[in-house]
């Protein structure tokens, strides 16, 4: 038998494997031994957490947050609860008197000297809160921590009032010989009640436009249901919700009853997730369901054929279906909907134990069965499966028709899931909406048209093209008599007959939040810019835009002149431009600093305008011609944050202003140089009131609010109102001036978002305040 033959590069590649083997076994145990220690290390450290817990707890010393000096109340948090509740309105206990160091506020140790990052968008606060309107005594707050306390009567002075915000001492100093005579603390006998909403959710939404049987439009803005007459051209409001609400279904055996789902809110009762089902005329809330049991928000809601039943889809990771018992209030079924999101659920006309849900990649037809939900998928088989399906509505016959994503119409036959006519490339991108009227197929789509196609065999017949600038992608259609409206993605609503050249209904503001408004000096009129960088100039009277202006970059913030002939706008990017309030001209235009402008102000005779930058500066020019030549005369360096807020005093000379970080400082405006004592400006009267600091506001906050709480207020022109705005959603009425740390006020609910701007209209008849993430202008009348 003969020695087997060996290849040496075998031997070689043995051994090199070899030496490999031991250089990774090696390597293992180097690598174990590290993690030896790092368990080892770990088990020190949670050993000394476990000795620093027990000591804590053993010496009962509660723990502290610490105060953020800097905090900036325009970039609020997104999807953490504040601590704290807002009363509704009411009488407020004011805190044990606290220690007064000096009678001028000073920068806090470790804040920083300018905002870090950008505050270009600014989300709202998730705060809870409760309803408004509704008198309360709020309860005592001890010390805490970035809350506000309050102490009267300090520095030898009876009147003279200390704010404590987020570790800042502000010391308010009343007029001399001030007293109390005349100053009443309950809440004014004036109410708010809301005149008109502009704008329209499409910006988030879809499909969200119905008609009443009195050929009134349905639809919603912010946390109000909203009902539009064209022929008379008014509105009424459904006022039962706390927050967004982001979906909307019409009783099909009694049109008069909607149902409506909202995202978690800011009650202490209804804040989580709920449907709310109530009465168009009369506005009765007639059920609220699901909550404590839909997590996130409700996505989509449908009545049955019937009307008996509900069916909503919470918008939580299991994207769970809920079918509801609406005579009883209750739950009947609830099933996982599906992995992916769900963007839409509907009855199957005529079958009220049958509905469809779709979404992400699916469509699910459903059976109910007693209180088991039974699903099956519905086969596209050939077709293109689309990443979303969009859109979905029925034929005459009670066949589905979807609209997805590829811009592609599906006819379904229901018992057999599977689809029986497609039309490919329908649109140019998504399918937002569908209307069947007849053997007519209408669509709005993302290429920002409305196209009509025959049912029998989804051949086009005519295409509806908007201007894509100005109105953006179609997200709604619906049909009221022969006409259609069309809901708009820059939040608007369009009205006339197919083919024709529509007329724009409702108008509102497109992307981004909404910080910017001014009031007219001498008119009924009102301004509002936006990050969508659009321009309006409102009447009213008649709630139409009365012009409309572009400018180049988003806006944040403008200011009429004193004669009203002008309107600066400024930017979030420090440019500012000087407009013709009649045509929109830009005059001229200027930078004053690289960061964003939340305020800015001509003085009272119209010689001066003060802009107000994120890099902490007030930037001071001379303005004796208003149309253009502006000449820098001062720059105001003091503040250690952004500026909020400013005012000039009856004769233009001093300039007061506040910051991020709840600094309240006065300035020479002719010149720019701080006026360090405040006591001093004690006597100096403001031509406006739009600081949130100082003694005649000093008593809008209630103890233990958070000091970022407050965004924006404005006295009335004749001196006896405030109205504010707020975190929570809420516009609040206190009489002016309102230094008394006790005061009383009312709430008034209409926005869902944080409540940006508020300022009252000339004749002091009527308000307007801007939501800032919703995107909503309200104007209330004072009743």
């Amino acid at each position: 038998m003969e020695d087997p033959v060996v290849n040496v590069n075998d031997v070689n590649d043995l051994d090199a494997e070899s030496a490999k083997i031991k250089e990774l076994e090696d390597k293992i145990s180097e690598l174990e031994s590290t993690l030896k220690s790092k368990d080892e290390t770990i088990t020190s450290l949670q050993s000394e957490v476990e000795r620093l817990n027990t000591e804590i707890k053993s010496r009962s010393v509660p723990s502290k947050k610490p105060a953020s000096a800097a905090s900036d109340p325009k970039s609020k948090s997104v999807g953490a609860k504040k601590t704290t509740t807002r009363p509704a309105s009411g009488a407020r206990a004011v805190s044990k008197p606290a220690p007064v160091s000096n009678g001028v506020a000073k920068k806090p140790a470790g804040s920083p000297s300018k905002r870090t990052g950008s505050a270009t968008t600014r989300p709202k606060s998730a705060a809870t809160k409760p309803a408004g309107g509704k008198s309360s005594v709020g309860k005592k707050a001890g010390k805490v921590a970035n809350k506000v306390e309050m102490t009267k009567g300090i520095d030898g002075e009876e009147h003279a009032v200390k704010l404590m915000l987020r570790g800042r001492g502000i010391v308010c100093y009343p007029p001399t010989d001030f007293t109390m005579d005349g100053i009443v603390s309950e809440k004014p006998e004036e109410t708010l009640k809301i005149n008109w909403v502009y704008g329209y959710r499409g910006r988030d939404s879809q499909d969200n436009i119905f008609c009443l049987p009195s050929n009134e439009l349905l639809y919603f803005q912010a946390a109000l249901g909203v009902i539009y007459n064209p022929a008379t051209r008014t509105q009424r409001f459904y006022q039962g919700h706390n927050d967004d609400i982001r979906c909307i279904a019409l009783n099909p055996a009694n049109p008069s009853i909607v149902a409506t789902g909202q995202a978690a809110g800011h009650d202490e009762k209804e804040g989580d997730p709920h449907v709310r089902v109530w009465n168009c005329e009369t506005f009765e809330t007639l059920a609220v369901l699901g909550l404590g049991t839909l997590q996130r928000g409700v996505g989509s809601v449908s009545f049955s054929p019937d009307g008996s039943k509900v069916i909503a889809v919470d918008e939580g990771n299991d994207h769970t279906i809920y079918v509801y018992d609406l005579k009883k209030k209750s739950t009947i079924a609830f099933q996982k909907g599906h992995q992916d999101p769900v963007l839409g659920a509907e009855y199957i006309p005529g079958q009220n134990s049958r509905f469809i849900t779709y979404g992400k990649g699916h469509i699910i037809f459903w059976d109910q069965e007693g209180n088991k939900l039974l699903k099956k998928s519905g086969l596209f088989e050939k077709h293109p499966k689309p990443r979303f399906i969009t859109s979905l509505a029925f034929t005459d016959k009670g066949e589905p028709i979807t609209g997805d994503s590829n811009g592609n119409l599906f006819l379904w036959n229901p018992n057999e899931r599977k689809i029986s006519k497609s039309k490919v490339g329908a649109h140019e991108g998504s399918v937002y909406s569908i209307a069947v009227k007849g053997d007519e197929i209408y669509t709005g789509g993302q290429d920002c048209k409305v196209k009509k196609f025959k049912v029998a065999d989804l051949s086009s017949e005519d295409a509806w093209e908007l201007d894509s600038a100005t109105h953006g992608r179609v997200k709604a259609v619906t049909f009221v008599g022969e006409d259609l409206a069309v809901g708009t993605y820059n939040n608007g609503v369009l009205f006339g007959k197919f083919g024709d050249q529509p007329e724009q209904i409702i108008y509102g503001h497109g992307a981004g939040d909404l910080w910017g408004g001014a009031d007219h000096p001498s008119e009924n009129t009102f301004a509002t810019v936006g990050q969508d960088k659009v321009v309006y100039i409102w009447d009213a009277e008649s709630h139409t835009p009365k012009h409309i202006f572009k400018v180049e970059k988003p806006a944040q913030a403008c200011c009429f002149s004193p004669c009203g002939s002008v309107l600066a706008v400024a930017s979030t990017t420090g440019e500012w431009w000087v407009l013709d309030s009649n045509n929109g001209l830009v005059l001229s235009s200027y930078k004053s600093g690289p960061e964003q402008i939340d305020a800015i102000s001509y003085s009272p005779d119209g010689s001066c305008i003060a802009v107000g930058s994120h890099d902490n500066y007030v930037y001071l020019f001379e303005s004796t011609n208003l149309r253009e030549d502006y000449k820098p005369i001062g720059k105001c360096a003091g503040h250690s944050s952004f500026i909020t807020h400013l005012d000039f005093s009856d004769d233009g000379k001093v300039l007061q202003t506040t910051s991020g970080d709840y600094e309240h400082l006065f300035w020479d405006a002719t010149n720019g140089d701080q006026i360090t004592s405040t006591k001093d400006m004690r006597d100096v009267t403001m031509a406006t009131y739009t600081c949130t600091l100082g003694f005649p506001v000093c008593g809008i906050w209630p103890v233990g609010y958070d000091g970022t709480d407050i965004n924006a207020l404005s006295k009335s022109h004749n001196n006896k109102l405030l109205v504010t705005a707020d975190d929570f959603g809420l516009v609040n009425l206190f009489r002016y001036p309102c230094c008394d740390p006790a005061a009383e006020w009312s709430s008034f609910r209409g926005h869902s978002a944080h409540v940006t701007k508020v300022r009252f209209l000339h004749g002091d008849k009527e308000v307007f305040s801007l939501g800032g993430r919703d995107q909503s202008i309200i104007q209330w009348g004072i009743c």
